[in-house]
Parts: C-alpha cells; structure tokens; sequence
C-alpha cells in the first residue's frame, strides 16, 4: 500500500495538519519538511568549512534533504500515524538506512566531498535521534561495523525497508536523491551500488567493514569540532522545522543601546570620590564600546578588566549590544550564577523596557520560566516543548542572559535540547561575566570551546571581571587576548590613591597547613563578627559550603535575648508574613518590619542567612531589602544596610560576585585569591570614610560537616598541596606586610597576576587533562555525564511552595507540569528530607515540598 501523503511528523492536535515529507502531492518545495530543513542547515553552516576544507554548508544540504528519507517506508509512515503494523518495532527506525543514502549522495555523487566529510555526515544522520550527546565513530563501529547475528539482521531490515520503499513509491525516492545529488544521482543507482555493498565479501560486506574503520584509531583533527557543527545544525533546523516555526521568528531585535546611555546620563550627580569614579565608569564604557570596534573584525578575545564597582557590567552590555549592531547578530550574555542572573535580568528590563518573554531579551538558566511569546502549542513527542519555549531556548532573542554552565556544557557533547542552541551562536557576540568561577577542572577544554566559538563559529568572545584568570592567555595555542580599556592602571591607581577596604591575612591563614590551631571554631568566630557589628556596622561573613553557613550564623545569632524579644530575623519575618498574608511581602515592606522588630524589641541589630536551600525568590527579597536604593520612594525606608542599625549576614559564596550589597567588614573563609578579591568587591563599595575591613581567615571543620571547609571546595582529598590553595597561601604571605595586611590595589593587580602566573606557568597544570582527551578524542560518551557544578547534579529540583498562589497551583495530586514552569522563583536545587509529590516531565523530576512545614527551614531554606 502506498499514502496520498507521505508525513515526517504528525499532525500537533486533530485540527493541524501534519507536517509533509517533501511537500503536498510529492512536490519538491519547501512546504515539505526536507528542502525547509535542508534551507536552514545550510543557512546555519554558512561560511563555516570542516576540518579538511570541504565546505560545511554543502554537507549540510545533503544531510538536511536526505536524514529523514527513510520515513517513506511503510512501516514508518504507519508509525507516524499511529497505525498498528504487524512487525516488530525496528522497522520504524529510520536513521541508519537514512544514513546509508547520505553516505552514497556524498561519497558516490560529490567529487568535491572528501571521505572525511561524508563519514562525519553519515554518523551525524545516523545519530540525529540520539538525545544525551552528539554520536561517535567508536558506537558507529559497534552497533553497525562487527560480524554479529544481530547486525546482519539489522541490515536485513535495512534491505526490507528500501525493498519496500521501491515498491511504493520509488519516484519520490529518487527525487529526493536527484535533489541531494545535483541530478548526479538516483535511486536506481543508490539500489544498486548498496546492494553490492550490503553482499558478503570474504565474510563480510562492505558497509560493514566501513562503518567499522570508522571506529578504529584515533579521529581526524577536529573531528570533534565537525560532528558539533553538522549535529548541532541539523538539530536545529530540524526541530526549528517540525515545531512550525517560520523563517521570520528565527530571530529577535536587540535592546536600543541608547536607553542605557540615556540611563546613565539620568543618574545623580555625585561629588567627591564618588564623582571622580563615575568619570572612570564612564570612561571604561566609552572606551570598552569604541574599541570592540576593531575586536569584532579580528580573531582576538576581548577583556574587559575593572575592579568591583566600576561599572564593569554597563560597560559590558553597551561593548556586546554595539559588537552584536556590527555583526548583525544575537548578544549572549553570561554568568556563572543565577542569583547574579536575575539582578541583571531586572537590570535589563528596567534599563531597556524589555520582557523577558519578548523577541528583544531572553532570561534562561534552569530556575526560570524560559520562553518567547510566540506560541505555547504542543509539539511532538521528539522536540517536547512549544514553539516559544524551543525559540527562547535556542537563545535566537537579540540578547539572551543565560549562565557560563548553559553555554559551555552545551559545546561539550550537547544534548538534544542544549543542542539547538549552538548554531545561534554564529556570528554572536558572547559576554562571559566573572570566567574566574569557571571551575578548576574544566580550565583546560575552556580555551578549546572559546576556540571552537572564535576560529569556526566566528563569534566575538568578551570576558570580563575584576580578576582575570588567564585561561584564553596560558590555555589557547591560537587566540590572542586584547584589553578593551585603554588604561586598565588608571583603575587600580584611583584605589590606591582612594583606599575602600584593606586585606587582613589572620593567624589562622598565615600559619603553615598542618599546625592543629590553624583554623577557628564556629563559636570565636561568632563572637569576632558580633564585636565587629558595634556601632550600627554592617558585617558579611562569606563560607565556602552550606554546613558551615548554618553552623556560623548560629553562633552569630544570639539564643538569649532581653525579655523584650527575640533576634531580628530576616528569613523569620518573611515566612510570618507569608504564613498570615499569604504573599511575600516588597522590599520595602520587608524593611519597615525589620525596622519595626528593632524598636519593639530595643535590638541593635538585623540578622540575613543566604544559601543555594533557599528559594530565589527569597533570597532576592532580601539582597533588595538589604541594598536596593530603587526600591520604593522617598517616603519608603532607607535600604537596611543604610539605616542607623547593624546588619550581619551570613552567606555561602552566591553573594560573593556581582551581587550589589556593601558592608563595613567582610570575613571570607579560606578560598582562592579570586574568590576573596571577589567576596571583598562586597565591601565598601560606595567609598565611605571608614577604609573596610576583608578578613581571612579559615574556618574548622563543622557540626554535620564533611571536613575543613576549604579544603572540601577547593583542596580536595590533597588539601594545601592543590594548586589553587597552595598558591593562595604562598601568595598572600609573600604580598601581606608584617602584620598581616595587603592593600586594595596590589590585592586586585599583583596578587591576581602573581596567583594565575604560578598556576599556570610553573609545572601545577590544573584543570582535568581527560576532560581535554575526550574532546581531542571526540569521545562523547566520555563528556556527556561531565557537568560543570558536578555537586548539584547530586541534588534534585525542589519546588518550595510558600506562598498562596504557590500551594494552590502546586501542592495538588495532579499537578500540571507547565505550572512548576511558571513558578521559578520557588524552585532550588537541593536534597530534601522528605516531600509532597514527585512529578516528571521528560528527563527532569521534580519534588514538590510545602515550604510552610518541615522540611523548609524559615532561615535556612530546605533541610
């Protein structure tokens, strides 16, 4: 039997019509999913050249007009429809035999196509179904290369399935073959050159043997760079394609660059100090925007390097927004949390008067509702979310805010769905915010991966921060870096000549490792951060874990109070309000009740607890009641760390970088030197006339705790003898004067230069060799389970449902999954006790707690 109409995907709900395989009366045009997915792969690969030279965007077409041809089998067509048929389910598989037609289009009917290119080609169609990671030749060797019973029966289907499709329909068999092939080919030809290959020859035929020394030796150079572009690209345009998204969506505006000068310019004046460093933020943005100029038309990676406070992210979007003008492409903007995320997401739409749901900007990390305003329709099974979705997640807005782990896991062995996104990077201009939390063991496929976005994708690399790590520098062999300011002594000179904070090295850092002495307990430590916050002085105390957050802010609150109260409790004064209203409260209406508490109970001081337990939404309520001057009026109450009180806060490192708060004192535990220049941009801030205080120190091991708390983050099993902490240690006791301290200026130029140099030009080599093996290997099976915060892929999603709208939406048996979506704020990734529900939705679980009993801690979030 044959089909009026042969269909790649079914038809979305009863009402659409499905999308056709080459278009409506076997017409070859792009009303049929092959030429529109064709188109776009090419579009996608325009420019780029694989490893040997052989044109990408060539190769592209052919994959695009031939992957799917084998759904014009019965079988599969039936399948499509949701028609029984009585064989066994293999026989709806369509990628391999769809493979076979794209290695004899490329390698029997192309001269110009090396053996190279259609080997990756073949392997990226045979794969184009596979979700967790890209294929690679050694699974190529093993499902389709060795002398089994099974392989020779898959081959087998594979002769049945084209026996069928000559059967029924050979002519449009052979029009998709004479399109792939320029007229150079046919289905006749194809049949018969596969025939001979599919006989035995001395005990096995050739086909076998081919896909066999596929997965002998060692890949090509780039091999790895070659199956990203061609799998990334057909992903794209396939799931683009079936999704039903036109041409004209596949792209947004970028955000109008002179509201954010407009912005600047409506700032009030300041005097002094002050009016001195917004002249040097100024320049920075100026100079930052003028010279990305000439960065956009070289092959060099941009720094942008300014101490905390200098306007460093201004400078930032205005370089990317006017890079991203030149190219006429997308700005992708990145940082390493989402706590930082989502204060420069509310940043953005302030500044530029965009939604993050709009074509303009797009807010994605994986605690967000993340989709454009295109369509929420269903999709198919194999693209799993709606047009707006898959439009956002593919970051085609014109400026997509999204973290360093969504960028760079999604060029090492990218999922199905990460996978969409890469080909959007053509081109774009790609800001990475604080690369020094680029963790330790990927510092040496970094430089690759920004290698792969410079020489193939031609993007324009920006990285930027206070403490430059020197990864492009001492990592790449072919990137040169180049500063976007024209003087980056000016800034360290101002702080110099203009002091904010002075580093104090304690006793317990100064001392060589192993000294018994040489940490603090919980219960010192509490007494020195409550004798710092005297006199209505703000203090933050930064931890390097969780464990040993909760332990030292215990010991900083006070168990005994007058008969007038208790202590003032910024997580206990969200959780009654929420408990009575059934809402959070504002920022202002957070700090009047902590204003409130004070004078009812005669307290001197407020007490903040922030950690990854606790719900975004919290901990951005209480970061704004703490130091968000935009909150509110005139007739509203003063941020609280500018009211005549003492605040303490405990946090672990997510305030430590562009988190905007500013304290008197900042104690960081023992940590790398970035982290602590990083904690010590927290401090003094705003240039008081009181120089601030960082002090270092290192803390014991914890109640319930794993073991010294730096060492478990940053020492691993070798402690002190790591490469991260052992030069911190021999660097901040080589810089620190007689008594223990270090100035602003030589602490963020001499000490961050002198800490990257030992690293990486002496013989530590840190970051995971193996990790740089795989990719030279293209070894994607090594890379796909490799995550960047390898600690939370420990953790589970946990939605915390405090509020009322969240518990009525939520904390029901039948859940829909679209509202856990629509709920981010509540959403943390952490290890629960115990929970309500448990729902899936494709590869994801999600627990779903009620955040107004066990096991939601009201200050210390879940337990």
């Amino acid at each position: 039997m044959s089909f009026d109409q042969y269909i790649s995907h079914p038809a979305k709900t009863r009402t659409d019509e499905p999308t056709l395989l080459i278009g409506k009366e076997g017409r070859f045009d792009d009303g049929g999913h092959l030429r529109l997915v064709a188109d776009r792969m090419v579009e996608a690969c325009y420019g780029q050249t694989l490893a040997d030279g052989t044109s990408a965007a060539t190769v592209a077409e052919v994959i695009g007009l031939t992957h799917d041809f084998a759904k014009l089998s019965r079988w599969v067509q039936k399948y499509l429809r949701d028609q029984s048929f009585q064989r066994s389910k293999e026989y709806r598989y369509h990628a391999f035999p769809s493979a076979l037609v794209t290695l004899y289009c490329l390698l029997e009917s192309h001269d110009e196509i090396s053996d190279h290119a259609a080997e990756v080609a073949t392997l990226v169609v045979a794969g184009h179904h596979d979700t967790q990671s890209p294929p690679e030749p050694s699974t190529m060797a093993e499902n389709y290369g060795r002398t089994t019973c099974g392989i020779q029966e898959k081959y087998e289907r594979v002769r049945e399935q084209f026996d069928n499709i000559g059967d029924e329909v050979p002519e449009r068999a052979d029009r998709i073959i004479r399109a792939a092939t320029d007229g150079e080919g046919s289905w006749d030809d194809f049949r018969e050159w596969s025939d001979c290959r599919m006989d035995p020859i001395d005990g096995a035929h050739d086909h076998l043997m081919y896909f066999a020394r596929m997965g002998n030796g060692s890949p090509r150079d780039d091999y790895y760079v070659d199956v990203i572009i061609l799998w990334t690209a057909l992903k794209f345009a396939d799931q683009t394609a079936a999704s039903g998204l036109k041409d004209g969506d596949l792209g947004g505006s970028l955000p109008d660059r002179s509201k954010l000068i407009d912005h600047v310019n409506d700032l009030d004046d300041e005097e002094g100090i002050l009016a001195d460093l917004n002249e040097l933020r100024d320049q920075a943005r100026e100079e930052a925007t003028t010279n990305v100029e000439d960065l956009v038309d070289s092959d060099d990676v941009g720094l942008i390097t300014l101490p905390t406070g200098f306007g460093k992210t201004y400078a930032g979007i205005s370089a990317g927004l006017r890079a991203a003008d030149i190219s006429e492409s997308q700005l992708v903007y990145v940082l390493p949390y989402t706590s930082i995320l989502d204060q420069v997401a509310r940043e953005i739409q302030s500044v530029f008067g965009v939604s993050p749901y709009s074509s303009s900007f797009t807010l994605h990390h994986h605690l967000t509702d993340t989709y454009t305003g295109i369509s929420d329709e269903y999709t198919d099974a194999d693209i799993g979310r709606s047009p707006g979705a898959l439009h956002a997640e593919s970051w085609l807005s014109g400026l997509t805010l999204t973290t360093t782990v969504q960028l760079f896991e999604s060029l090492t062995a990218p999922t199905a769905r990460q996978a969409t996104r890469v080909p959007s990077l053509d081109k774009a201009v790609v800001v990475i915010d604080e690369p020094q939390a680029i963790p330790e063991n990927w510092w040496q496929i970094v430089p690759k991966l920004v290698e792969l976005l410079v020489d193939t994708y031609e993007a324009t690399v920006i990285l930027m921060t206070a403490t430059q790590p020197g990864l492009v520098k001492y990592g790449s062999q072919t990137l040169e870096t180049r500063e976007l300011t024209d003087n980056t002594e000016k800034y360290t000179d101002f702080l110099a000549e203009n002091p904010r904070v002075t580093y104090r090295i304690d006793d317990s850092v100064q001392a060589e490792w192993g000294d018994d002495a040489a940490t603090i307990e919980y219960s010192t430590a509490g007494n020195r951060i409550a004798a710092a916050a005297t006199d209505s002085k703000d203090v933050l105390a930064v931890c390097n874990t969780r464990e040993s957050a909760k332990n030292l802010y215990r010991h900083v609150v006070p168990t005994e109070m007058s008969d007038t109260g208790s202590p003032v409790e910024l997580g206990q004064i969200i959780h009654e309000y929420v408990t009575q209203s059934g809402d959070l409260p504002s920022p202002t209406e957070l700090r009047q009740f902590a204003l409130d508490s004070v004078n009812r109970y005669d307290s001197d001081t407020v007490y903040a607890y922030l950690s990854g337990d606790i719900r975004p939404d919290d901990r951005s309520l209480i970061i704004d009641a703490l130091y968000d001057d935009g909150a509110g009026d005139s007739d509203n109450p003063d941020p609280l760390l500018s009211c005549d009180i003492s605040v303490i806060l405990v946090s672990t490192s997510i305030v430590e970088a562009g988190v905007d708060v500013s304290f008197d004192t900042v104690f960081r535990d023992y940590a790398p030197i970035p982290n602590i220049v990083q904690s010590g941009g927290r401090c003094n801030r705003s240039f008081g006339t009181t120089t601030g205080d960082v002090i270092v120190w290192r803390l014991s091991n914890p109640e319930n705790g794993a073991g010294i708390p730096s060492l478990v983050i940053h020492g691993g099993d070798g402690g002190d003898v790591l490469p991260l902490l052992r030069q911190t240690g021999r660097i901040l006791r080589q810089h620190a004067d007689d008594d223990g301290t270090i100035d602003e200026s030589t602490m963020v130029s001499e000490t961050i230069s002198d800490f990257y140099i030992s690293l990486f030009e002496g013989p530590l080599e840190p970051g995971d060799e193996q990790l740089a093996v795989a990719i030279d290997k293209a070894s994607m099976s090594a890379l796909e389970n490799e995550h960047m915060i390898n600690e939370i892929e420990g953790y589970e999603d946990v939605v915390a449902c405090l509020t009322d709208r969240e518990q009525d939406n939520l904390l029901t048996d039948d859940v829909d999954v679209n509202e856990i979506f629509s709920h981010p704020g509540a959403q943390v990734n952490t290890d629960p006790s115990t929970w309500e529900h448990k729902v899936t939705a494709g590869a994801s679980t999600y627990l779903i707690l009620d955040a107004r009993e066990q096991p939601y801690h009201p200050v210390f979030g879940i337990q």
